[in-house]
């Protein structure tokens, strides 16, 4: 006589069997309009499970080894989806990965790799509810939003401390079945929404500059005078700055926005600040002479700067 299976096991199986078949589900049925509820409905484990399917190099990893994971479903046109999923497994990097139905159980995968940085808040902040996805042509395909530094020769030590260090948000456009970068093309998303958000963003940081540098006029027991603290939202404004005249230079309505700014961060005593300005010169071109001055600035900032590593 067989004995009965212990009835967690049971359960497990059986929950296993409903993921595994979910995961099939989603391979099996059409990524287009008629099937998107469904594909929505589908849970973080469901669509964890069917990447690994998808990816060899998944490897051993599980849901829960990691850190985060979301997953969403976006106009690919022709009434078509591509999923999209955000995952990080460390405090540093992210991932982003797009998968396109070439038919049933065929899938053709692009993956970007996503650098933090403390400068990008104003724009995923609740005020703007910035996106990585938007129709921006109005053709029915999504384009991607990604931000890419503004910073030559990162040191390190700003990624893994959170210091700003400017970025700008760049536009990739769905193309033969790949996205491509075509920012050129989307002059206005640039003037009619990112400036004005920017203007709104730099407007704040200039009070929160202000509200700090009245702070640390005040005894506090819990930070010392040359905490990093106290300069955090000047160095903010200053990628703020960084990204508005970024853009500014970008769209051809300032060629030289931010030459004044830089020379200005060059006699700062912040090696942040004067490592902004040495960035500037360099995205600006043509100013080796001031670039190579900006070189020796930093050092000699970084010398005499009370906190390490900046």
């Amino acid at each position: 006589m067989m004995r009965k299976m212990p009835i967690m096991l049971l359960t497990a199986i059986f929950a296993f069997a409903r993921v595994a078949s979910s995961a099939e589900k989603i391979g099996d049925l059409a990524w287009n309009e008629s099937n998107i509820k469904t594909l929505r409905a589908a849970d973080n484990e469901t669509v964890f499970r069917f990447s690994c399917e998808i990816d060899p190099e998944c490897g051993d990893l599980t849901l829960s080894s990691v850190d985060y994971f979301e997953f969403h479903w976006y106009p690919a046109g022709d009434k078509k989806y591509e999923l999209a999923i955000d995952s990080q497994n460390g405090p540093e990097v992210s991932w982003l990965e797009i998968y396109w139905q070439d038919a049933p159980r065929k899938f053709s995968s692009q993956t970007f790799e996503i650098e933090g940085d403390a400068s990008e808040e104003w724009y995923f902040s609740p005020e703007f509810a910035g996106t990585k996805f938007a129709d921006l042509s109005g053709d029915g395909k999504e384009e991607l939003i990604l931000f890419d530094t503004l910073e030559y020769d990162l040191p390190p030590s700003r990624r893994t401390n959170h210091v700003p260090g400017g970025a700008w948000p760049r536009v990739y456009r769905l193309r033969n079945g790949k996205y491509i970068e075509a920012s050129r093309d989307f002059p206005s998303f640039y003037k009619n929404k990112i400036l004005p958000q920017l203007d709104k963003a730099i407007v704040k940081a200039r009070k929160d500059v202000k509200e700090r540098a009245e702070g640390k006029t005040k005894p506090n027991p819990y930070m010392g005078p040359h905490d990093d603290y106290w300069q955090q939202p000047a160095r903010y404004m200053a990628a703020l700055i960084m990204c508005r005249d970024k853009i500014l230079r970008f769209i051809g309505r300032d060629p030289t926005a931010g030459l004044a700014q830089a020379r200005e961060w060059m006699n700062s005593p912040d090696p942040v600040l004067v490592n902004d300005g040495k960035s500037v010169f360099e995205d600006i071109g043509g100013r080796d002479k001031e670039v190579n001055a900006a070189k020796v600035a930093v050092e000699r900032a970084s010398e005499h700067w009370p906190n390490e590593p900046w």
